[in-house]
């Protein structure tokens, strides 16, 4: 049984994040939501005395807890049922890299990002969503987002990753695909490759980055006017947003 009826909206805007993400870690929703840890404790706590949330909080492998909302909750904020889903050790990196990348493009409205879990329940299939998250800018268009946290691939698997991200885009009508590094290839690589895949449909332009640089950028920004993470933004998002 969960209860919102005392709920503030930064407390709602939380359990949407961490329904659309499926869970988040304890610093990770801090980010999101803004807010230094002792505030992000105090969200917390309200959350899991209205219901909301799996208390104790769970940890996975080092690093900090994270916090999983309950399947009524999902319910409530979604408007549909899903299974009662937990981070393991080989998703957690993951879903960490996506939901650090989200708050690094600054999405973090629900109307300017599109989450795997919410696009695979619109377009149901086997397995995940070729692409983790669309950024949906001020004008509409949208931008795929793909975070590769994966240890090895071959450059056959990810060209042939490539072309399933390529055609998921088109038909999503994104105008962007930006390819976010975190694992075994490179912003060089994934860029060589990415031109070779679309020479014969230069219709979606490619960008390529580091998780470490954008999410570099992204604490240099909060400390200053903006400086490159604000350039390279306009570059993945068309403008400022």
């Amino acid at each position: 049984m969960i209860n919102t009826e005392d709920l503030t909206v930064r407390e709602v805007r939380a359990v949407g994040a961490l329904a659309e993400m499926r869970a988040l870690q304890l610093d990770v929703l801090g980010d999101h939501l803004r807010l230094g840890k002792s505030q992000t404790y105090v969200v917390v706590r309200k959350l899991a005395s209205a219901g909301l949330i799996h208390h104790p909080l769970l940890s996975v492998q080092a690093g900090a807890k994270w916090v999983v909302p309950t399947p009524a909750a999902v319910a409530w904020m979604l408007g549909w049922r899903a299974g009662d889903w937990r981070p393991t050790p080989l998703s957690a990196e993951h879903c960490r890299a996506v939901a650090q990348t989200r708050v690094a493009l600054g999405a973090y409205a629900s109307h300017a990002w599109m989450s795997e879990r919410v696009m695979r329940h619109q377009t149901p299939g086997p397995g995940r969503y070729p692409y983790d998250g669309r950024l949906i800018l001020p004008d509409w268009q949208c931008v795929a987002v793909k975070v590769d946290t994966t240890r090895y691939l071959t450059p056959e698997d990810f060209t042939h990753r490539l072309h399933t991200i390529y055609y998921q885009a088109r038909h999503d009508q994104c105008v962007k695909v930006l390819y976010v590094c975190g694992g075994y290839i490179r912003p060089e690589s994934a860029t060589e490759i990415a031109t070779q895949v679309s020479r014969y449909g230069a219709d979606l332009d490619f960008m390529a980055v580091s998780l470490d640089a954008l999410l570099a950028q992204h604490r240099g920004m909060r400390q200053s006017d903006g400086g490159l993470v604000l350039a390279m933004r306009h570059r993945a998002t068309g403008g400022p947003h």
